[in-house]
């Protein structure tokens, strides 16, 4: 039972990660078709300073501080639902 619960925690927390909306992440593609053409170009030009700010991110672990609580409130969630419908 714990390694599916880390298994799920590991999977959400990635894919959370994912979603960050930087250069490098899949998040900066997803929301880039939400935003307007300014923030786009915006964007496009400071591309490199971005990879900058997520390698800052990610080696000082203040991404696993932004996220954390993101993750915690979803597998909670999905723990609580699954526990639910199989009565666990």
């Amino acid at each position: 039972m714990i390694m599916i619960q880390s298994a799920a925690i590991v999977n959400v927390g990635l894919g959370i990660f994912n979603l960050i909306p930087l250069p490098p992440l899949d998040g900066s593609k997803i929301f880039r078709n939400l935003m307007s053409y300014n923030v786009k170009e915006w964007l496009d030009r400071y591309q490199n300073y971005f990879y900058i700010a997520f390698l800052i991110l990610w080696v000082t672990g203040l991404a696993g501080q932004l996220i954390s609580p993101i993750i915690s409130w979803i597998t909670t969630g999905l723990f609580n639902i699954v526990g639910m419908i199989f009565g666990l």
